[in-house]
């Protein structure tokens, strides 16, 4: 698996510098889209969707590919 290094803005995971797998012609990828479960605080019957949170590609500073969070998906509705 090729990845480059990706710094994330905004977000569940603001500031961490992580892996990003690149698309078939070596390059990163626009858009990455990370799920986020939620906690249990207590038992319940149904579980709680995921949330979606959609980072975007913005800008290249020295071998960093930066990203910034867009409103996660289920936030949008």
């Amino acid at each position: 698996m090729a990845a480059v290094e990706a710094w994330f803005l905004g977000g569940p995971i603001d500031g961490r510098l992580m892996p990003v797998e690149v698309v078939a012609d070596g390059s990163p990828p626009a858009v990455v889209k990370l799920p986020q479960t939620r906690f249990y605080v207590e038992p319940s019957k149904f579980p709680m969707p995921a949330v979606e949170h959609v980072y975007v590609r913005m800008d290249r500073l020295d071998d960093l590919e930066v990203y910034q969070c867009l409103q996660a998906a289920s936030a949008a509705t």
